[in-house]
């Protein structure tokens, strides 16, 4: 390669960064497209700052000062000198903040409540700082990979596009928030903040797995269900593989999303040790936290369900307290326990699994079943998991290994293909309309009627459908309804529509209270008639 060639062999490369930013766990992932490169190669920024070993996935903690600066992020927050520095200084930890974006019916697990956000970050500025040290990091990461990496990045950066990757459910209120915090992240400027896309971590899930998966074990035809299991979300998609070059997928089932995850175990942990320990020789603050993270980093890891008592090491003393189960400082906690601990979130994705198996079309035609997501690396969690499902005899695997992050390279096969060609829609679509009086309906008691200019009688606020929730929607298609307005002059003939999205199993006639959480304004129209 000529000199002049390797200097300009990035000019015209199109640089694609996914993000995904989990309840416990981040990762990112870029690939180049360039004219000259046929097969578009994805690589995971596994280089951070204070990683022991080479990992693609740090935590998604963040410790602030009084300040409101954040001051340690991903594997800083399990470096102990760093851990030192923030108790020393008292430094607030900002963790599972994520759950702070989620749409406001979502209600959390009973018993579990997010950490409190330290003063002056809201969950904007904790997601902006997250996404700017990602950038960081990814800048430091291009600087070093490439021969003149400064120049590399400048030309690369240029030309940026973003895929941040969301649960299923979250919709446009929740994009727009991330949007805004990767503007003033310095993701992307202004003036781009439509190179930001984003993709459901379903979608992200089912690309990651045609990707890493040999392709003489996915039937053309047939259908699979990918389950992604994270942190703070398990997300359920059913697509029938149509085609694999060029990857033609359709969404058969609507897409699922809730609350169950690694995170809401860790909750769990820190309320158990907690109440085991307060009170004893390990009882301080900073001894129980320890506790907790070594419960985190090696037992809930290396759980089976096999033992009938594990021990976790508490360190500093070799001392015995019988009354709590600690022998020769090692805290002695039964299986039984610790199964009390996982129970939740796994009877969760148990029953969210089985509910979508249990509809005919998924039952009977399922090939495959694809699981990934961080809180399926528990030995116990896929076994219990696999093993409340085999009844229906559909092979099931898990592509992704331990280093990997699954959605963040999703993110890019999805942004490079966009395979998903149906979508069922998830929502109903609609937007007010003024229908006909009718006496005998019990819908309009107590209404006020007025008389349009033809003279007959009417009824404001009414619903009208544009999309029915359960549609099937291709990407060409197009749906569109009538609407009428009436003026009383023609002063001012600017006029908005504002388009809502209502989530229940059917609309009401009436849209008698649109501040409800039921509701979600999804655009508005305007328009000089």
């Amino acid at each position: 390669m000529s000199l002049m060639t390797r200097k300009n062999r990035f000019r015209n490369a199109n640089f694609i960064l996914s993000i995904d930013i989990g309840t416990t766990y981040t990762a990112a992932s870029y690939c180049l497209v360039t004219p000259s490169i046929k097969e578009s190669k994805f690589q995971e920024i596994n280089r951070w700052p204070k990683q022991i070993h080479p990992d693609a996935k740090i935590p998604s903690v963040i410790y602030y000062d009084e300040g409101g600066l954040p001051r340690l992020h991903g594997a800083e927050v399990e470096d102990e000198e760093s851990i030192i520095d923030a108790e020393t200084n008292m430094w607030k930890k900002a963790q599972w903040w994520k759950m702070l974006l989620r749409p406001d019916y979502l209600s959390l697990p009973e018993g579990f409540s997010t950490a409190a956000l330290p003063p002056l970050v809201t969950v904007e500025k904790a997601l902006e700082d997250q996404l700017a040290y990602v950038l960081r990091n990814v800048e430091s990461f291009i600087v070093m990979t490439y021969p003149e990496g400064n120049k590399v990045w400048q030309e690369l950066y240029s030309s940026m596009v973003i895929v941040l990757t969301a649960p299923n459910v979250w919709d446009g209120r929740q994009q727009n928030r991330m949007r805004e915090a990767a503007v003033k992240a310095g993701l992307i400027r202004p003036d781009r903040r439509n190179c930001v896309r984003f993709v459901s971590e379903g979608e992200a899930a089912i690309h990651y797995c045609i990707d890493n998966t040999p392709r003489q074990f996915i039937k053309i035809g047939g259908i699979a269900l990918v389950c992604d299991i994270g942190g703070g979300t398990t997300d359920i998609g059913v697509y029938k593989m149509n085609n694999l070059a060029p990857i033609d997928l359709e969404e058969v089932s609507m897409s699922r999303s809730f609350l169950a995850g690694g995170a809401y175990v860790d909750y769990a942990v820190a309320e158990f040790l907690r109440k085991r320990l307060t009170g004893s020789k390990w009882g301080t603050e900073d001894d129980i936290l320890r506790a907790i993270r070594t419960f985190e980093r090696e037992l809930k890891r290396r759980f089976t369900g096999h033992e009938e008592k594990y021990f976790l090491n508490l360190g500093g003393t070799n001392s015995n307290d019988e009354s709590r189960g600690v022998v020769r400082g090692r805290l002695r906690i039964t299986k039984a326990e610790i199964i009390t601990l996982f129970e939740p979130s796994i009877k969760q994705i148990q029953e969210g699994l089985l509910e979508v198996l249990s509809t005919s079309k998924c039952s009977i035609n399922a090939q495959q079943i694809f699981i990934v997501g961080g809180f399926a690396e528990s030995t116990y969690v896929y076994s219990e998991i696999t093993k409340s499902i085999k009844a229906y005899d559909i092979p099931i695997c898990k592509p992704n290994d331990i280093l990997s992050k699954a959605i963040s390279h999703g993110g890019l096969r999805w942004h490079l293909d966009s395979g998903v060609q149906v979508r069922i829609a998830k929502l109903h679509y609609g937007a007010e309309t003024t229908i006909p009086y009718k006496e005998d309906n019990i819908d309009m008691v107590g209404r006020k009627k007025f008389q349009n200019i033809q003279g007959e009688w009417s009824v404001r606020d009414a619903w009208k459908s544009i999309v029915p929730k359960h549609t099937r929607l291709r990407n060409e298609d197009e749906h569109k309804e009538y609407f009428h307005m009436y003026f009383e002059d023609n002063t001012d003939l600017e006029v908005e529509l504002e388009l809502y999205a209502y989530r229940l199993q059917e609309p009401p006639a009436f849209l008698k209270d649109k501040s409800r959480d039921e509701f979600l304004v999804y655009s508005i129209l305007g328009a000089n008639l």
